[in-house]
């Protein structure tokens, strides 16, 4: 236990120390528009990617005596238009393992979490709610089926397609493109056309449509009349705005919060001959903020508790990711869940996970992704982990 307590205090007291020197390091932007500033009748993202694809094995002379290999997927995808919204993020990994010609012993989880969302015309504030999530993994007989059904208040917006105007602002300024930085307006038109690339698309066609969808920004911007030379942003504008929008990886931008409450039921068990846990209330809340252009929390609480042993049985869990773009090549991440549990008659029990992340970025949907992890359960060891991974973003 002292052992443990020398590593997990330095290690903590350096993460806190990486945490407030990045803080430090951050400056107020000069903007004339700020994050919540973006209403959009319509908000969305998609995003699919190979995450910590790896695969090693080690030789003695001609003969491999060990193996392995892991890859993950991950899909996200948010949409809101009122009076409608949903969310899917979809998880998997796979893995195996093989040594001194033995047979490979492979593992595999794959989960959906869905939220579909209703809002009340009236308020556009309050709404209905159904949550399904799929669970799957070795060992199952089949896929577990939980969903929560339950009312809710507040909203989401996504505001990446205006972080990413912000980033051209930037270039074009500092490359002397633009004599000053360009009105609020004109940002908001901005981000709201690059969030329509689908529509261009749509329209006229993917050969096509990258034509009509840059001459449209494009004019957005001369229009401001803060172009130098000539009042065109020439071919430099244009080749910062395709470096933006199809090179580089920003991280989501949301803002708002929402909390739900609702009635919790497993559909179906991982196994036949196991029973259904009775019904349960289902608390959930939201909240994401943007701190500046370059930093991004995102917070979120659970809590269930079945209503025949009501608050005698009981999981709760808080989870807090912190992100601060450095530059745009390099990326911070920490991401913090700590979580309880109550089952009947027994102890409450507590723990937590934590990860500290540098994400590099190397060329266009590639990145590399170094992790440090440090999670505690109680009753269990305290562990310590790194990973060092790629990542391919495929849209």
């Amino acid at each position: 236990m002292n052992a443990q307590r020398k590593i997990s205090r330095p290690l903590s007291i350096l993460a806190r120390c990486m945490l407030l020197a990045l803080l430090g390091a951050a400056s107020a932007e000069a903007q004339n528009v700020s994050v919540t500033d973006y209403k959009v009748p319509v908000s969305r993202t998609d995003n699919l990617r190979i995450n910590a694809l790896s695969f090693n094995f080690t030789t003695v002379d001609d003969e491999i005596v060990t193996e392995e290999g892991n890859v993950g997927l991950v899909y996200k995808k948010f949409y809101s238009s009122l009076p409608f919204a949903y969310s899917i993020d979809a998880v998997g990994s796979a893995s195996y393992f093989r040594k001194i010609a033995g047979d490979r012993d492979g593992t595999y989880d794959f989960s959906i979490d869905t939220r579909v969302q209703k809002y009340f015309r009236e308020t556009n504030e309050f709404f209905y709610s159904i949550s399904p999530e799929i669970l799957d993994r070795r060992g199952f007989d089949r896929p577990q089926i939980d969903v929560v059904v339950g009312l809710g208040y507040g909203r989401f917006i996504n505001a990446t397609a205006l972080r990413k105007a912000v980033r051209i602002e930037e270039f074009l300024f500092r490359e002397g493109v633009i004599s000053d930085r360009m009105p609020k307006d004109t940002m908001i038109a901005l981000g709201q056309m690059i969030e329509k690339e689908a529509e261009y698309r749509d329209l006229y066609g993917d050969r096509s449509y990258q034509n009509y969808w840059y001459e449209d920004m494009t004019n957005e911007i001369n229009k401001t009349g803060l172009v130098t030379g000539g009042g065109n942003i020439g071919p430099i504008g244009i080749l910062r705005m395709r470096e933006v929008l199809t090179q580089e990886q920003i991280s989501d931008r949301f803002f708002g919060w929402d909390t739900n409450v609702g009635i919790q039921y497993q559909i179906l068990t991982r196994a036949k001959e196991i029973e259904r846990p009775p019904l349960a209330l289902a608390v959930n809340l939201r909240y994401s903020r943007p701190i500046s252009w370059r930093m991004q929390i995102n917070t979120r609480f659970t809590f269930d508790t079945p209503f025949s042993d009501f608050g005698r049985a009981y999981n709760a869990r808080q989870n807090v990711d912190f992100i601060y773009e450095i530059t745009n090549r390099i990326a911070f991440v920490t991401s913090n869940t700590f979580h309880i549990t109550k089952k009947k008659q027994e102890k409450v029990r507590m723990g937590y996970v934590s990860n500290i992340s540098f994400t590099f970025f190397v060329e266009n949907k590639i990145s590399l992704s170094i992790i440090e992890q440090l999670s505690k359960n109680e009753g269990a060891p305290f562990r310590q982990s790194f990973h060092l991974g790629l990542s391919y973003r495929i849209f």
